[in-house]
């Protein structure tokens, strides 16, 4: 049986690694290719081992936002840096090992920034963000 989540990061791995390495030759306008099919792919969910995937599927995508506004989103993040950062990506999912750097981590990892369950019931008072 073919293993969906290697299969998975070994191709974002290396679609990844091939953009720092356009990135670093200055051929913008090529990075992203197959974003979109890597991004609906993982729509479909998985296990704790996924959490690295969007990790870095988070990152690529302001990479690619990044580049599309000229550099201008994100602008804590220079220029130059992006394609050193993706290489960490790359590395990291290429060993199959959770993305740690710290740089990465606060700008991408969202799984920090969810909430607890909401409560339920009578007594409790509306959200902007339960679901309508």
């Amino acid at each position: 049986m073919k293993d969906a989540y290697a299969d998975i990061r070994r191709r974002l791995a290396a679609a990844i690694k091939r953009d720092a390495s356009l990135h670093k030759l200055r051929r913008y306008e090529h990075l992203g290719k197959d974003f979109l099919e890597f991004r609906s792919a993982l729509r479909q969910g998985g296990d704790e081992r996924y959490r690295k995937l969007v990790v870095a599927i988070q990152f690529w995508d302001a990479w690619i936002l990044a580049r599309n506004t000229d550099w201008l989103e994100y602008d804590h993040i220079p220029e130059q840096s992006w394609g050193l950062l993706a290489d960490i990506v790359a590395a990291d999912l290429l060993a199959d090992r959770d993305i740690e750097d710290p740089r990465i981590r606060a700008a991408f990892d969202l799984s920090s920034t969810l909430e607890l369950p909401k409560r339920t019931g009578f007594d409790r008072e509306a959200s902007p963000l339960d679901d309508v």
